[in-house]
């Protein structure tokens, strides 16, 4: 009786040497590369999950998506201010820059802690008015990102719900009802139902009427700026969504 005890709990005792642990099962994930052989062995244990885990109001994919408390995001994000005009000469015609370094910077870009940092970067590609020096620019430092001609106020909501600042392409001059100009770039950090909280690396601009309040070092941070009156500046009114923003995505871990 007690040798065939003791050979139960001999059996036992291996089985259970060849079972994981956990931490032993998050060493599967950490490895994780998508090559064929692992997502034929993933196929094969979601195969052998039961139908009550796979609904996605599980307890588990609940918890698996719920935020983390301590990165959660605030409203407005609390994005670095960069001030353009202190670039030097030719700093009065690189919002764009400063406006794409701010968001580099709050998503924790390596290299990047302030706008000058960017600018060296851009100038390697071409000019800081042109899209396509920033594209080669963001393509170096490894950061996805696009920019899009298409954007509506959604979109930009979509975006800082996410986490992400928003550098957006206005027309700053004239009024709100007949915009013109070159372009201008902000910074959009956040909103409300009644305004956009953005940093304006030129200055405060009075969105109604097209001219500048001021243009101090600190002028442009933390910026509410009325929607009835930015809106028409960004996305146009053609008949079709035109709104001109970059689409920054945060780093890969």
């Amino acid at each position: 009786m007690k040798a065939g005890l003791f050979t139960i709990l001999l059996r036992f005792n291996l089985f259970m040497a060849d079972l994981i642990d956990v931490k032993k099962w998050l060493d599967f994930w950490e490895y994780f590369k998508g090559t064929p052989n692992q997502l034929a062995s993933i196929q094969l244990l979601f195969d052998s999950i039961p139908n009550s885990l796979k609904q996605l109001d599980s307890s588990w994919i609940q918890l698996y998506r719920k935020p983390d408390s301590s990165t959660e995001l605030t409203n407005p994000l609390q994005v670095k201010y960069f001030y353009q005009s202190d670039n030097g000469p030719e700093g009065w015609r690189q919002c764009q820059t400063s406006s794409i370094a701010m968001c580099l910077n709050f998503l924790k870009v390596p290299g990047i802690t302030d706008d000058l940092h960017y600018l060296k970067i851009v100038e390697k590609y071409g000019d800081t008015t042109l899209q396509s020096s920033h594209q080669q620019a963001l393509k170096s430092l490894g950061v996805s990102a696009s920019f899009k001609t298409n954007g509506n106020k959604a979109d930009l909501i979509k975006l800082i719900d996410s986490g992400r600042p928003v550098p957006m392409g206005i027309l700053h001059k004239g009024s709100a009802d007949y915009p013109s100009g070159g372009g201008h770039y902000i910074t959009l950090i956040g909103y409300n139902a009644t305004h956009a909280i953005c940093h304006d690396s030129f200055g405060h601009l009075n969105c109604a009427t097209g001219k500048w309040v001021s243009t101090g070092k600190s002028d442009g941070k933390l910026i509410y700026y009325l929607w009835q009156n930015l809106l028409p500046r960004w996305n146009l009114n053609n008949g079709y969504d035109d709104g001109w923003y970059w689409d920054i995505d945060k780093p890969k871990k």
